[in-house]
């Protein structure tokens, strides 16, 4: 006769971030319409009164996991950051980081979509936005020498040629590696062209 296995009692933040993990990989599977948290309840083996004790409701949960990708995202920036010390080493890591988006958080740009949910981290989107605008327009303009005003419209292009290269990359199964340093080429022979100008 077989024994019944014994359930494992999990620390609360881990069982949180188990059905958080799950709520991740079904969106990621089946789009964020198709969700449901009766499905869930079945995905992450769990019954729906514990589901309830972690999140009040369907919106609570996806902002719960928005939060916490979000910060697990500024996170890494930060620290990727903290060693980058001249203008090719700080492009470099939100270059890369556009790359690692595209690929990974599919389900973070779902979840900003919707206003309900997106409204969780609005504030910290906006601060972070503007501080990191600030601190590469601020590299920028010093490595350069233009004024803030070109170090502005020089950063808005380079983003933008960026987030398109990782797209095209992706698309087109360049390398991560060639993706990564081709952008970088084209920001710094952009930025140099306007050196001191």
């Amino acid at each position: 006769m077989a024994e019944n296995a014994k359930r494992i009692r999990l620390s609360p933040e881990v069982r949180r971030n188990q059905i958080l993990d799950a709520a991740k990989q079904a969106i990621a599977n089946e789009g964020l319409q198709a969700f449901s948290l009766k499905q869930l309840v079945a995905d992450a083996g769990i019954s729906e009164p514990l589901l309830f004790h972690y999140f009040s409701s369907r919106v609570n949960l996806l902002q719960q996991l928005l939060i916490r990708d979000y910060e697990n995202y500024l996170k890494s920036i930060h620290s990727s950051l903290a060693s980058a010390n001249t203008l090719e080493e700080v492009c470099r890591v939100f270059v890369a980081r556009n790359y690692d988006h595209v690929d990974e958080d599919c389900v973070m740009d779902m979840l900003l979509e919707e206003p309900d949910v997106a409204a969780a981290v609005e504030a910290q989107r906006t601060k972070h936005h503007k501080q990191r605008r600030k601190l590469l327009i601020n590299v920028v303009a010093e490595d350069i020498g233009v004024q803030r005003k070109k170090a502005a419209m020089l950063v808005r292009m380079a983003s933008a040629a960026s987030m398109a290269a990782a797209k095209y990359a992706h698309k087109n199964k360049v390398s991560r590696e060639d993706a990564i340093q081709i952008a970088m080429d084209f920001i710094d022979q952009g930025f140099k062209s306007q050196s001191g100008k």
